[in-house]
């Protein structure tokens, strides 16, 4: 079977400028190492935890075996975990910026409303709206380089609709898209483009409030779902600590059997967790 090949970082604009592919994400060097580096660690430490202390002696004390066993537990697990985890977070670096980036283009669009509204050119408010945009951001926030592309396409005769559908496409963003299939059309027919920039800007900061308030609604559950994912592991380390003979009973298959069901049962309630607490914007 072919191998799949993988979506590029940056895709050609119609200047070929190479620019972000939003749909995908990639971790530079460092951000891989940093959370594989902490994947790894916490989950060879819940290893440990949940399967640590195997081989011991008859009198329950540790042997050599239990030390290379405790190494072999730690690296196994952590490997496994960050295998899992690798993909979950790099989701989360793309989706946060995918809303940063919906964030700053409602900005754009309240500034280029501003600027039509004062009687300038869509050019105008355009090149009006990338200066303010690189005093609120930076010159390398998202926007501010989208906005920076479109002005260098006009001045070089590339229709500015052409690259809000190419910003959509790359972005996946539905507003986005949405706004840029609703620009061509009002551009192309002589439209109200003064009311289409600020019914859109208007529509996304609804969707943005809303969000925020859902989010702001649910923090508290949030909280109380992260905690109740540690108390296992607290229960656990109580029963190890405290009582020798639960300590002892962890080592055994029947021990082992069951804590590989809880653990089970643990990651399905956090899967189900994650997906109830999860909001949509």
């Amino acid at each position: 079977m072919a191998k799949k090949n993988k979506e590029p970082e940056f895709i050609r604009s119609a200047l070929n400028t190479p620019m972000i592919n939003y749909r995908v994400y990639y971790m530079n060097k460092s951000e891989k190492l940093k959370n594989f580096l902490l994947s790894f660690v916490l989950g060879g430490a819940a290893g440990l935890i949940f399967y640590g202390g195997q081989f011991r002696d008859s009198e329950g004390l540790p042997t050599t075996a239990t030390m290379i066993g405790n190494v072999v537990i730690f690296v196994v697990v952590g490997l496994i975990i960050s295998k899992i985890f690798m993909p979950i977070r790099n989701k989360q670096l793309k989706d946060k910026r995918k809303r940063e980036l919906t964030s700053q283009f409602r900005e754009l669009l309240s500034a280029v409303s501003t600027s039509l509204s004062g009687g300038m050119n869509m050019q105008e408010s355009l090149a009006s709206a990338h200066e303010d945009l690189k005093l609120q951001y930076s010159a390398n926030a998202y926007i501010v380089k989208e906005t920076e592309e479109m002005l260098n396409g006009m001045k070089n005769n590339i229709l500015l609709e052409e690259m809000l559908l190419s910003l959509g496409e790359r972005s996946e963003i539905d507003d986005i898209r949405n706004f840029g299939i609703v620009f061509s059309m009002c551009f192309r027919t002589g439209g109200n483009l003064k009311d289409i920039v600020r019914r859109t800007n208007n529509i996304i900061s609804e969707k943005i409030e809303i969000s925020e308030e859902i989010e702001t609604a649910i923090a508290s559950n949030k909280m109380q779902f992260s905690c109740m994912m540690v108390i296992p592991f607290v229960i656990v380390i109580m029963l190890r600590t405290m009582s020798s003979s639960f300590a002892a009973s962890f080592a055994t298959p029947v021990g082992i059997a069951g804590m590989t069901i809880a653990i089970i049962i643990f990651l399905i309630a956090y899967k189900l967790g994650q997906k109830i607490m999860d909001v949509k914007g």
